[in-house]
């Protein structure tokens, strides 16, 4: 059984925006849903405009629907100098096969980072959000900017952008993701590649050197840890939330570090890194322990079902997929053969056709006079070496003549082979009698009655 559908890292499918979120509020958005790539709009690209909105019975002004490959809306600088909010809407698509690997996300063409998003399952809870960070003393964002913010396609969605500045916004939709297509795969080939990859000590330390470089941080702290041997509820604690907060700001602002300006610290650091976790990993050798190698087989296994799951966003499909996987592994492989020979037998019973005994016989002339043929061609070549050959024969002139082309067989032969095989009948059959004989028998049987 080939089973073929295909982790996302959590880092690609979260919203990777400064986003506020919450919980879906009990209110409903009536909004009818379409399907952003069909054909006669995958082409179109249209500029959208507010439109009345009303939930809850409050109306919303500057509320974009948005539901249309390459829909765009545009707004200019505004001239109060104050922020001002816009809410576009997405509506979803219903659940299909066919849309597995689909995504949605909005783009905002925005030159400077002065702007915050709010998102949310409706206008009112956006607004509710948009609302509460105004009038909060302290209110929290994510550590990290993005100007794409990835939708659901089977989820109504919100987002409020709040800013001053000019700025363009465009939806994007896609049939296929190639992205999520290959995370599928790749945790396919891991979930079936893990119990040999686990053991491959080319992957161990591959796996150490690259978790060295993403994570050294929080591996020092961790050292420290164990150095001072502090509980995690101490400054520890605090030292771990740090680490994972400056790994997270890195990993979104790889671009930034990745110019002229940070380049050379950013090699400086990955040779350094690399270096030091290549020299742990060696002292350390590669997991010998029957156990531990089941236990990293079993995590990469369970790595690579999230990967499944988490790379579409049907998830209904993708959690089905998952469990199909699982449970088809945990089948007995012996059952599994037993199965699959059952199945061709019976579906793909190749079909045998018996030969007669003149078919067998002309096939057995046949076969035996194109052997002794590819025999001359090759005692004639230079590379069966005849000189060697012709020394250790008893009877070099023979084989001479065979060369030449005469019989391979003597008639002495032919001769000895007939008799030897007509006594052989007659001993495996009935004797043969003259009539005399036969006569003799009889009386000689009589007599004995």
């Amino acid at each position: 059984m080939i089973i073929l559908i295909p982790f996302l890292v959590s880092l690609h499918f979260g919203h990777s925006a400064e986003v506020t979120s919450a919980q879906p509020s009990p209110a409903k958005t009536d909004i009818k849903s379409e399907n952003p790539g069909d054909k006669n709009d995958t082409l179109r690209t249209s500029q959208v405009f507010p439109t009345p909105w009303v939930e809850d019975g409050v109306s919303h002004p500057d509320v974009y629907r948005m539901g249309v490959k390459g829909q765009y809306a545009t707004f200019n600088a505004s001239t109060d100098q104050y922020e001002h909010l816009s809410i576009f809407c997405y509506p979803s698509v219903p659940l299909s096969i066919s849309l597995f690997w689909s995504s949605a996300s909005l783009k905002m063409d925005l030159p400077s980072n002065n702007y915050n998003v709010y998102l949310g399952p409706n206008v009112t809870t956006v607004v509710s959000l948009a609302q509460a960070s105004d009038s909060a003393w302290f209110y929290s964002q994510l550590p990290w900017r993005s100007k794409e913010f990835k939708l659901s396609p089977f989820e109504d969605t919100c987002i409020g952008v709040q800013t001053k500045e000019e700025y363009t916004i465009t939806l994007q939709w896609k049939h296929v993701n190639y992205m999520m297509v290959a995370v599928t795969m790749t945790g396919l080939a891991i979930f079936w590649m893990a119990p040999t990859l686990c053991r491959n000590t080319f992957f161990h330390y591959t796996t150490g050197i690259s978790l060295g470089l993403l994570m050294s941080i929080v591996l020092l702290t961790y050292l420290a840890q164990r150095r001072f041997k502090q509980s995690l509820f101490s400054w520890v604690g605090m030292a771990y939330s740090l680490s994972v907060y400056l790994m997270t700001r890195t990993w979104f602002n790889i671009k930034e570090y990745l110019t002229e300006q940070y380049i050379h610290l950013v090699i400086g650091y990955v040779l350094v890194a690399g270096i030091i976790s290549f020299t742990v990993v060696y002292r350390m050798g590669p997991p010998s322990n029957p156990r531990t190698i089941n236990l990293i087989q079993w995590s990469m296994q369970f790595v690579s079902l999230v990967m499944v799951v988490m790379s579409s966003y049907h998830q209904p499909a993708s959690l089905l997929l998952s469990l199909t996987i699982l449970l088809w592994s945990a089948i007995p492989a012996s059952l599994k053969s037993g199965a699959n020979t059952q199945i061709r037998k019976r579906f793909f019973k190749p079909q045998i056709k018996l030969l007669s005994e003149d078919d067998y016989n002309t096939q057995a002339h046949e076969e035996t006079r194109k052997a002794l043929e590819q025999l001359k061609a090759f005692c004639r070549s230079p590379e069966s070496k005849p000189w060697q050959t012709v020394a250790r024969l008893r009877t070099p002139g023979r084989f001479a003549e065979f060369i030449e082309g005469s019989p391979h067989l003597t008639e002495a032969e032919v001769m000895e082979y007939s008799h030897w095989d007509y006594n052989t009948d007659d001993e495996d059959g009935d004797d043969i009698y003259t009539d005399d004989e036969e006569a003799d028998v009889a009386a000689s049987d009589d007599n004995r009655d």
